[in-house]
Parts: C-alpha cells; structure tokens; sequence
C-alpha cells in the first residue's frame, strides 16, 4: 500500500507539472492585436499565457531557437514555411483563411483590379513582400495575373499595410493592397475596397506547436480555445474566418 500511495503520489505531481507548463505564444507585427486580444480572453477564463514580440517573425524563430520558451506560434502557413530556420513544429491547428484587399482613395472609381490600368489610377503601393504576408499576396497577384508589367510605371513598394493604407486616406496614393483589418476599421476613411479571392497563394492562418511541446497540456488546452465560438469572433474581426 505505501508503495502505491507513493506511486500515485509522484503521478500526481507529474500531472500537475505538466498542467502547470508555462505557455508562451508569438506571433508576426501584422497579427498582434489579433494575438493580444486572444490572449487577453484566454486569460480572462483563469489561464495563464505570456507573449513574445519584437521584430518579425524570422527574427522570433531565431529567438525560439536560441531557447526563449515559445511554444506557440500564430501565422500563416507561407510565411511558416519560406523562413529559413531550424525550429521544428510537431502540430498545426487551422485557425481560418484571409483574403489580399484591393483599395483605393476618394474619388477614384475602381469596379475590378483591371482597372488598375485605366488613366484614372495614377499610383499603386503594396507592403514590403519582404516583410508583409499581404506584400507577398500582392507580388504574386500582380504576377500571375500580368498585370505586373503593365502597370509597373505607377508601382511603388511601402513597408508596410498600415503605411499603404495610411497613403490613401491622404491621397497620396490612389490604389493599394492591404487587408481585412485595416479597411473595416477605416473604410470610411477611403474611396472604396474589393477583395481578391485567387491569384495568389492562399492565406491560410495556423497555429504551430514548437516540437517537443505537444504534449505539454497547458498548449493543448490553447490550442482547445483556438476553435472555440469566442476564439472564432476575434479571429473574424480581424479578417480571419
């Protein structure tokens, strides 16, 4: 009997360290809100969950491999997979897909992205492909369709969503690629906006677990709260559904 009182005893302790496995979740510049408010409503059911930012996603892998603790990455699937790193993921968890926007100023009139060669479009802008999810959509739309080579003249590249979009509402651009986001939170500020379904590689959010972690239950119960109803409607207002 003391030997299976021990037993059970240890069990116990184990089960217990496991539960009590920190989790710890980061996430690229453009999803941060969207990972913040998550967080903050995991929270608020009694949980526990710190979050890792700073510089771009490649720049947290390294920092994952350098051993910061992240056990859980959000992102999308492309960008996942053309950083070079040596960080390993043993679970991907769907979250939902996200769709490239085409926008434009007041006082342009834009029915279809073909219109992007008409003279009523001066200027294009799209974020750094480099560094934006939406950058690299935009680049590969603007490639796979032609419409690349002949509106090249009025391209310009930014750095960012934001700053794209920024450059609409002052006019200073007429049209430009950006997200979900950002034209539900100002679309008044703007001409008008249309999304692009195809043409590009699809943008399909997940959530990763750092190899090694899956059976760290403090993740799994996360990653459970991912795919719940109130997960869901904060994902969906920031464009992911």
């Amino acid at each position: 009997m003391k030997k299976f009182l021990t037993a059970l005893l240890v069990l116990i302790l184990c089960r217990g360290a496991a539960i009590a496995a920190p989790l710890s979740v980061t996430t690229g510049a453009g999803y941060m809100k969207m990972v913040r408010e998550l967080a903050l409503v995991y929270r608020g059911g009694g949980k526990e969950i710190t979050e890792v930012y700073g510089g771009n996603l490649g720049q947290m892998l390294a920092q994952i491999s350098a051993g910061n603790g992240v056990n859980v990455v959000i992102s999308d699937r492309g960008t996942l997979k053309s950083i070079k790193t040596d960080v390993k993921f043993s679970q991907t968890q769907p979250l939902g897909a996200t769709a490239l926007v085409l926008a434009w100023r007041k006082g342009v009139e834009i029915s279809s992205p073909n219109d992007l060669v008409s003279d009523g479009v001066k200027s294009v802008a799209y974020p750094d492909p480099k560094a934006a999810i939406y950058g690299r959509a935009a680049s590969k739309y603007l490639e796979n369709t032609g419409l690349g080579k002949k509106i090249a003249p009025k391209v310009s590249q930014l750095s960012t969503v934001p700053q794209v979009f920024s450059y609409l509402v002052s006019g200073e651009m007429d049209a430009g690629f950006v997200n979900r986001v950002v034209v539900r939170a100002g679309g008044d500020k703007i001409g008008g906006s249309l999304e692009i379904p195809s043409g590009y590689p699809p943008i399909v959010m997940i959530a990763a677990v750092v190899a090694g972690e899956e059976k760290n239950e403090a993740v799994a119960d996360f990653i459970g709260f991912l795919g719940s109803a109130k997960a869901k409607a904060i994902m969906d207002k920031h464009g992911v559904r």
